[in-house]
């Protein structure tokens, strides 16, 4: 697990720093005096907090130069071993619904516990009711700040629920306002180009101390709250 202290590495990018800080799934990284945020599962810890480079004990877990050397944008095409292991076949083109080809997009919360929401923590979920796989990224900001934080960035395959960020009423209030941006397209099958999605909403945080605001719904046959981006296409109106 990473954590405040340990040295890490991009996974999909040349670069890295000392971690300072972590917020559920958002490591924030000092890189060259700026504070990053990244995505956990897309970094890799070089060395573990509390170690020092030059000692006996403080080794590297993978070799640096040779990944820095892998990221590079010049790095010369691998040579195939006669006995290489063959690529996997591609996956198949997953099932469709009759209406997915349209998109519809919502941004739900799952509270811990319906019955004392005041205490209670409420996992961001992110449904792609849709037959198109979405390359995304979701920020969110408070009110008063005009600079945005990346909560989550990755893909969401068609038909597909996924956890992206977990709050307390403490913290709600740096999502106040949310930006969600994708592209859609299908995997192995012909598709209809849709125009890239951008989706700004302001959250009314007032809904979270309403246990009537919670219900069981379209996507969920839990109590809910939920806030539609877009439906059929159609991006949805600020409520």
């Amino acid at each position: 697990m990473i954590k405040p202290g340990d040295t890490v590495r991009y996974l999909n990018s040349v670069g890295g720093g000392v971690v300072t800080r972590v917020a559920d799934k958002i490591a924030y990284v000092n890189d060259e005096g700026f504070e990053t945020p990244y995505p956990v599962k897309e970094l890799v810890v070089v060395l573990p907090a509390g170690h020092e480079p030059d000692t006996k004990e403080a080794r590297l877990m993978f070799d640096q130069k040779a990944f820095d050397a892998g990221k590079a944008p010049t790095r010369p095409e691998p040579r195939m071993q006669k006995d290489a292991t063959p690529a996997p076949a591609p996956l198949p083109p997953a099932p469709e619904t009759p209406y997915g080809d349209r998109l519809t997009i919502a941004l739900a919360f799952e509270p811990s516990d319906l019955r004392s929401l005041d205490r209670s923590r409420f996992t961001a979920v992110l449904v792609n009711d849709s037959n198109y796989t979405l390359q995304f990224y979701l920020a969110g900001r408070s009110a008063e700040s005009h600079g945005w934080k990346i909560i989550y960035q990755g893909d969401v395959q068609p038909n597909e629920l996924i956890d992206l960020a977990t709050y307390t009423h403490a913290d709600l209030g740096e999502i106040e306002r949310v930006v969600f941006q994708a592209i859609a397209f299908k995997q192995g099958k012909d598709f209809e180009v849709k125009d890239p999605i951008a989706v700004i909403r302001k959250l009314d945080l007032t809904k979270f101390h309403k246990l009537h605001c919670f219900r069981p719904g379209r996507f969920f046959d839990t109590p809910v709250l939920e806030f539609p981006l877009l439906n059929s296409d159609r991006f949805e109106k600020q409520s």
